[in-house]
């Protein structure tokens, strides 16, 4: 499992914004960790505990994330939402996984009649899949996917563009 990310970097997972953009509603104490304000945007968010922002739960955002898996660990990230998988990995596999929070597509690039390319090197880890590769991304560490890597996916699997 993924460790505890930085506060402002799980709200812009979410679709809040920028890194630096959510640092001003944390500023001004609309977060709340666990039922209490936090003001510090680098306040570390642990898997299981509660984030709100102005009393609301946050959603996954538009897009997800890709994480380097270790091998032997779960598939389980600290973000906000839910996340779909895309062809996981079995679990004592590891490497590139990627997660979306959009069910309809992950089932679509899952589904064996539209295959993805992927690399799987002599070790058994995935390095790449669908054109994201594990390249400057520590083991066990994520990074969100960005609108304009989503549209791609979208085209490549033959969905329509959603309106953002």
């Amino acid at each position: 499992m993924a460790g505890p990310v930085r506060l402002n970097r799980y709200l812009a997972a979410a679709g809040l914004g920028t890194r630096r953009e959510v640092e001003g509603l944390i500023r001004v104490g609309r977060v709340t960790l666990d039922g209490a304000a936090v003001e510090d945007p680098t306040v570390k968010v642990a898997h299981g505990q509660t984030v709100l922002v102005d009393g609301e739960v946050l959603g996954a955002g538009p897009t997800g994330a890709v994480l380097h898996r270790t091998p032997g660990t779960p598939l389980s990230i600290v973000h906000p939402g839910r996340l779909h998988p895309v062809l996981a990995l079995p679990a004592s596999g590891g490497g590139l996984e990627l997660l979306l929070a959009d069910p309809r597509l992950a089932r679509r690039l899952s589904d064996n009649r539209h295959p993805l390319k992927q690399r799987v090197d002599r070790d058994g880890i995935r390095s790449r899949l669908a054109g994201f590769d594990l390249e400057g991304l520590a083991p066990g560490a994520w990074r969100p996917i960005a609108p304009r890597e989503l549209e791609k996916l979208r085209l490549s699997a033959r969905l329509p563009p959603r309106a953002g």
